[in-house]
């Protein structure tokens, strides 16, 4: 066979296996459509939780991550320290004005245009039901794994009920996106993180509608200006970050929220992944499994290990979709088809058996932890140039073809969704752990640094002290780290949007 025939043959034999691919996603898609649909059916779209009730479900969420014994010391540090709000959540008991108080849960569904198209998304939409309202915040989520684990079809879970402690309950607004690709706009992937304006976009399209919803049903007031606050954690606090700037330089973003009485007076990013190409790539690529060499300032490699195929999944389907590019050529292939060496390995194919892949699994009605063990048995013992993943070397190099680290158009694409050095004119405050296994703490520090360079004058960095918290884990109590201090996290936040609302 002479060359020509042979390139040939290979180009027909690498479309069918796209072909072969393709009908084994749109098979599986075929199957779970409907399962999604029925769940969303299913799902309240509308609830009403006193303000009792929902300071009970914090303290329970804070006793089940944190400990009984735990919270009861962190909550005599943050009644003494003057970082956090001071609130009734904590409180045993509340007088009964309070515990009439109400707050409603709604699932706000809106359109949202990308790709030359009409998506109906949904959001999670929170109202103080007393007055007088102390402005909007919009928040952006932190990474979810599950299509429809979202706040607005989940609201009993922790991330709506933490929103709805902090700051529905003390009475401020709250529209939280469940963005692209997600909630009910399941049947695309989500543009994590690679794509900031696209999630922007989208949240300021929310919240016009949610100021439709809000004035047409009287909650407020057609001729009054209102106070927008923005926040987020981990992966919405780049997308936070990143809508005050668009807000800042983009005149008819701003306009357009400006029309539906919105202005923007604040900014509190939480934990961000600011430096993609400069912190998080490196980070990803390191190996670091003990504390002899602490690059990246972590506390523990645990939570690196488990979570790294997780976020390596949701980089490159994102960018595999938004770029017409194979995911095969981005994946290590039995990665991809979730297959495991271990037999017993959680939610995973057998060789014999392919019934789902990474991208698939997104739409698997399990919850969100559970589909972060699949990813991390799935990554499990994936070779590349002769180095595995695993425990001992937790390096994303075995999951990824190695070309694609030095891919021009990828790199450049991660290089667009830095945010690092830009002016605000707005107040601005960063927060962030000292040591974070997960974000690690030079992202925040890069972008602080940055906006100082470029003369930023209402800037802020809270750099919090882990010692500071206790929470437990899996081996015993240890320091607060990335996925737990979220829950702290918010009233640091609250109490930097009441410093502004005071200084009128």
């Amino acid at each position: 066979m002479n060359s020509i025939n042979k390139i040939i043959l290979l180009s027909i034999l690498y479309f069918c296996k796209f072909l072969w691919a393709d009908e084994i996603t749109q098979d599986i898609n075929a199957k779970l459509y409907p399962q999604l649909e029925s769940i969303i059916l299913n799902r309240p779209a509308e609830s009403i939780m006193s303000v009792a009730t929902i300071y009970s479900n914090y303290q329970k969420i804070s006793s089940r991550w944190i400990g009984k014994k735990n919270t009861t010391s962190n909550i005599k540090l943050i009644e003494n320290n003057p970082l956090f709000a001071k609130t009734a959540i904590f409180a045993k008991s509340y007088d009964h004005g309070e515990s009439a108080q109400n707050v409603l849960f709604k699932r706000l569904k809106y359109t949202t245009r990308y790709n030359g198209k009409n998506h109906n998304l949904s959001g999670l939409m929170l109202v103080p039901l007393f007055q007088p309202t102390k402005g909007v915040i919009l928040f952006f989520h932190s990474t979810i794994n599950g299509k429809l684990n979202v706040p607005s079809m989940r609201f009993a879970d922790y991330k709506s009920q933490m929103l709805a402690a902090v700051f529905a309950a003390n009475g401020y607004i709250v529209i939280a996106p469940d963005y692209i690709g997600m909630g009910t706009d399941y049947k695309v992937a989500h543009p994590y993180i690679l794509y900031p304006q696209i999630n922007v976009d989208d949240a300021k399209n929310m919240l016009i509608a949610s100021m439709l919803y809000l004035k047409k049903n009287s909650y407020l007031q057609n001729d009054k200006e209102y106070r927008l606050y923005v926040s987020g954690y981990s992966e919405g606090s780049s997308y936070a970050l990143w809508f005050s700037r668009i807000y800042q330089e983009q005149a008819k973003f701003r306009q357009t929220l400006n029309q539906h009485q919105l202005q923007l007076r604040k900014t509190i990013p939480i934990d961000g992944a600011y430096n993609l190409t400069g912190v998080m790539l490196p980070f990803l690529l390191t190996s670091q499994v003990n504390d002899m060499v602490n690059r990246f300032s972590i506390i523990t490699p645990w939570w690196g290990t488990l979570l790294k195929p997780s976020l390596l999944a949701n980089v490159m389907l994102a960018y595999a979709h938004y770029n017409d590019f194979p995911i095969d050529r981005l994946l290590n292939a039995d990665f991809y088809k979730l297959q495991c060496i271990w037999p017993f390995g959680f939610g995973c194919n057998s060789d014999e058996n392919i019934t789902q892949n990474i991208e698939t699994f997104l739409l698997s009605p399990l919850k969100n932890f559970s589909i972060t063990l699949s990813y991390f048995f799935a990554a499990i013992l994936k070779t590349d140039l002769g180095i595995i993943y695993s425990p001992l070397f937790n390096s994303i190099a075995p999951l990824i073809p190695h070309d694609i680290i030095e891919d021009k158009s990828f790199i450049k694409t991660m290089e667009n969704a830095n945010i690092i050095k830009w002016h605000s004119k707005l107040p601005v405050t960063l927060i962030s752990l000292a040591q974070d296994s997960l974000v690690p703490e030079q992202n925040s520090a890069d972008a602080y640094q940055g906006m100082l360079e470029a003369q930023s004058k209402q800037l802020k960095y809270i750099k919090f002290n882990n010692q500071l918290i206790t929470v437990q884990s899996l081996f015993g109590n240890s320091i607060v780290d990335h996925v737990s201090f979220e829950l702290f996290a918010l009233l640091i936040a609250l109490k930097e949007i009441q410093s502004e609302s005071n200084n009128d």
